[in-house]
């Protein structure tokens, strides 16, 4: 009888998967995500309007993972904790940065959310990144030219 039980669990698992599986198929034809073979290149520019007042060689980032390699070139766009980031408040101690350029593809998002889950999906949009994670390009290349 537990053998007959498990069978049926199993069944019944599989067919959930599927339609689990049909589903997010259609949820992403619905929101026209493109296959990997159809992807965007990771180099995108992202608008240059991003509403402060700084200019872009003053916005200019980069973006660090946790050990501190640069996954990401971008721009600041905001620090205000209370800024919508993909319908989440941004927090204290994050920054809204536009993501430029991909410079590791893979690398997790520190916030996914429904439409990104890495770096390289996130090119041309904007999000929330560790304040301490957000190096500006300004700074960094001085501090090459010292050492």
């Amino acid at each position: 009888m537990c053998q007959n039980r498990m069978e049926i669990y199993e069944k019944e698992q599989y067919t959930m998967k599927k339609q689990l599986s049909e589903v997010l198929d259609l949820l992403k034809e619905h929101a026209g995500v493109k296959p990997a073979s159809e992807a965007q290149s990771h180099t995108i520019p992202s608008p240059k309007s991003v509403g402060h007042k700084f200019s872009e060689a003053r916005s200019a980032c980069y973006l660090l993972d946790w050990s501190g390699e640069i996954v990401a070139e971008g721009r600041w766009s905001s620090s205000d904790p209370n800024i919508m980031v993909h319908g989440i408040p941004l927090g204290a101690k994050f920054m809204r940065v536009w993501v430029d350029v991909a410079k590791a593809p893979s690398a997790y998002l520190f916030r996914p959310n429904h439409e990104m889950l890495t770096v390289g999906e996130a090119v041309g949009s904007t999000v929330a990144w560790p304040a301490e994670k957000v190096i500006a390009r300004v700074y960094f290349n001085d501090i090459r030219m010292i050492v």
